[in-house]
């Protein structure tokens, strides 16, 4: 249309010299009459670059789905991706074969020009496989078993302690952790802070697992009060946990923030509005998305191995009103 060669549109698109004001001012109007946009897949082809940062969850998408963790944490990496011209691209496989070959594949096919690894475990074989064949990478969660790898995570310990303690001044001195997976790395950070916080007063830890979902939370007091084990505080590792904890006191007659207390961590938008309002440990979720995506592209320039924490505070609300 402009009646000049494709290395001259180029040339133009790209900001680059050797086009003459006019031809330039020419070519500026077409693309601009008829909004064209260069193709991401045919500049990929072109200069070896996808401009894909691909996600790598390690749960299923039936578990994500239940949980609103990744509803603050996608646009948060999704908007600092996107500013510097880069899509991003989930993978969510549904069984840990899976995961394993979703990473294989983004290695052998080059699907992608840097990885983020949500989730990461004790010693994930995931994280070292693809640094290994040269695909840049960052974790969310302290990548527990290796150096030299960068991530970003939230101060998790401090805030299990901060959490543990507020129990503890109420006046509580049985208090239950329900955690998460007892390998995921978040999981073993707030089960030390919690231990941390429980030793400190002279105070028996006591833990059981789960996987951060409500019915976790919810089978964990149902099967303690069942078995005799009349626990009545409770911190959970996740605010679905929590609610699935408050639930469970609440069908037993148990009021929770004068019988009971149940302390959660995310501070996820519905914990406020729960009843009674959860008490929690609030965790930057969509900050954290950004600084995962500020920093995967500082790994894509070359920049040196970089570990990234923030911070965590207790927002205290109706859930622990008063203790026993």
């Amino acid at each position: 249309m402009a009646g000049v060669s494709k290395a001259t549109v180029s040339r133009v698109l790209n900001g680059r010299p050797g086009v003459s004001p006019q031809t330039r001012e020419k070519v500026e109007k077409i693309i601009q009459t008829y909004s064209y946009r260069p193709s991401p897949l045919a500049r990929g082809l072109s200069f070896q670059k996808t401009g894909v940062i691909a996600l790598v969850i390690s749960h299923s998408a039936a578990r994500l789905s239940s949980h609103p963790f990744l509803l603050g944490f996608l646009p948060g990496i999704s908007c600092v991706l996107e500013e510097h011209g880069f899509r991003l691209v989930l993978s969510i496989p549904d069984s840990e074969e899976r995961y394993e070959l979703a990473c294989q594949q983004i290695a052998q096919e080059k699907l992608a020009e840097g990885v983020v690894v949500l989730g990461v475990r004790r010693n994930d074989p995931r994280p070292p496989f693809l640094s290994k064949n040269n695909i840049p990478l960052i974790t969310v969660g302290r990548p527990i078993g290796y150096t030299g790898m960068s991530f970003v995570d939230v101060d998790n310990y401090g805030g299990a302690r901060l959490a543990t303690e507020h129990l503890i001044e109420l006046g509580y001195k049985r208090i239950l952790f329900v955690n998460g997976p007892k390998e995921h790395t978040a999981a073993i950070a707030r089960e030390e802070g919690y231990k941390a916080a429980m030793l400190a007063h002279n105070l028996k830890p006591e833990v059981v697992y789960g996987d951060f979902s409500y019915t976790s939370g919810y089978q964990a007091v149902k099967e303690w009060w069942r078995r005799g084990r009349r626990v009545r505080a409770v911190f959970a590792a996740s605010d679905m946990a929590a609610i699935g904890a408050s639930t469970a006191f609440k069908e037993m007659g148990v009021k929770v923030g004068e019988e009971a207390a149940v302390v959660g961590f995310d501070d996820i938008p519905y914990a406020s509005f729960f009843d009674p309002p959860l008490t929690t440990v609030r965790q930057p979720i969509r900050e954290l998305g950004g600084e995962a995506g500020r920093l995967i592209l500082r790994v894509l320039e070359g920049g040196v191995t970089e570990s990234v924490i923030l911070p965590t505070a207790l927002v205290v609300r109706g859930s622990t009103l008063r203790g026993t």
